[in-house]
C-alpha cells in the first residue's frame, strides 16, 4: 500500500477519534435530539437558546447583555441576536438601564418563565434517559473525565 495512503488513513482515524470531534458528535446530536423534543412539546425555542434563558431564569436580577457572555463565555454578538429573537418571541424583556442608558438589562416574561420551567423538566428527562444505559458508577466516572478535561483546557 502506498504510504501516503495509510498516512491519510491514520491522520483521518486520529481525527475521528480526538477530543474536539468526539465532543462536538457528542453536542451534534445532543441539540439535534433536544431541538426534535421541544419542538414535539410545541416549545418555539432552540436548544442553542436555551442557556441564555436558564442563566437569565437563575438569576435574581436582571442582567445585561454582557453579563450573559460573560456567564456562557460566548461573544457579545452573538448573545445579542439571541437576545433579541428571544425578545421577538415573547420570552425576554429589554428595558434599558436607569443608570446607563447604554446598556440592556435583560429579563424574563412570564412566557419565558413558563418555557424555563418545562425544559428543565425536559433535560431532566433526556438526562435520565441516557443515564439508564451507564451504572453510577460509570456516570460518575465520566463526569469527573469531563471535570478534568475542563480543567486541563480553561489552565
Amino acid at each position: 500500500m502506498n504510504p501516503t495512503i495509510n498516512n491519510w488513513q491514520n491522520l483521518r482515524e486520529d481525527l475521528k477519534n480526538s477530543l474536539q470531534f468526539k465532543l462536538g458528535a457528542v453536542t451534534k446530536v445532543v441539540f439535534k435530539k433536544m431541538n426534535a423534543q421541544l419542538v414535539s412539546e410545541g416549545i418555539p425555542v432552540l436548544a442553542e437558546q436555551l442557556p441564555i434563558l436558564m442563566v437569565v431564569y437563575f438569576q435574581e436580577h436582571a442582567l445585561t447583555q454582557q453579563d450573559i457572555a460573560n456567564i456562557l463565555q460566548k461573544d457579545k454578538a452573538g448573545i445579542q441576536r439571541s437576545v433579541q429573537t428571544l425578545h421577538k418571541d415573547g420570552f425576554l424583556k429589554i428595558e434599558s438601564d436607569i443608570e446607563d442608558k447604554r446598556k440592556n438589562l435583560i429579563s424574563l416574561t412570564p412566557s419565558g418563565k413558563f418555557v424555563c420551567e418545562r425544559i428543565q423538566s425536559l433535560a431532566i428527562t433526556f438526562n435520565n434517559q441516557i443515564m439508564e444505559h451507564f451504572s453510577g458508577e460509570e456516570w460518575g466516572t465520566f463526569l469527573g473525565y469531563l471535570d478534568r478535561v475542563f480543567k486541563v483546557i480553561d489552565k
